[in-house]
């Protein structure tokens, strides 16, 4: 009788917790990066064009999961699974950036250039980890069925290094 009591318990708190709806953050750019940092899975994403002014910075306070969609270019329909590296105090996640390169998102690094006006290139980075695609299964329903790209063959280190446009979709539980 107890373990159908424990079963019957998991099941319907297995069921209350899929049926709870995600809350997904969206951060949308006109052009995108996805720069290696040096050791994998350590990257660092940059969005830039069309984000509003008023979005926030410095707000990441555990690693959320996160898909990156790839929306155009020769590369678009291939989503990215993330996890989004925590604020700390010398580096805020995700941050208003002016980069070298400015207009032409040529940036030569990774390095946010000290600004009077952090938002003038709009554009927003984020340290992430990448992850690989049997992670999905740990993402809201809506957010599982992709055409995922896994390390090597991730987006912008094929033919192009920028692509976009492409959309973040933070869960933030």
């Amino acid at each position: 009788m107890r373990k159908l009591l424990i079963a019957t318990g998991f099941l319907v708190g297995s069921f209350a917790a899929s049926a709870a709806q995600a809350d997904i953050v969206s951060v949308k750019g006109e052009e995108a990066r996805l720069y290696f940092q040096g050791l994998y899975p350590a990257y660092i994403l940059f969005l830039k064009g069309g984000i509003p002014e008023d979005t926030p910075d410095a707000w990441v306070d555990q690693p959320y999961m996160a898909v990156l969609d790839v929306q155009g270019g020769p590369e678009a329909g291939k989503s990215v699974i993330l996890h989004l590296v925590t604020t700390s105090e010398r580096s805020p996640q995700p941050e208003w950036c002016v980069t070298e390169g400015a207009g032409e998102f040529g940036g030569h690094g990774p390095t946010c250039i000290n600004s009077d006006a952090p938002k003038s290139m709009n554009q927003l980075r984020f340290k992430v980890k990448v992850r690989y695609a049997n992670e999905a299964e740990n993402l809201p329903a809506e957010l599982q069925d992709r055409d995922w790209a896994e390390y090597p063959e991730l987006p912008g280190r094929r033919e192009s290094e920028v692509f976009g446009p492409a959309e973040l979709h933070i869960v933030r539980e």
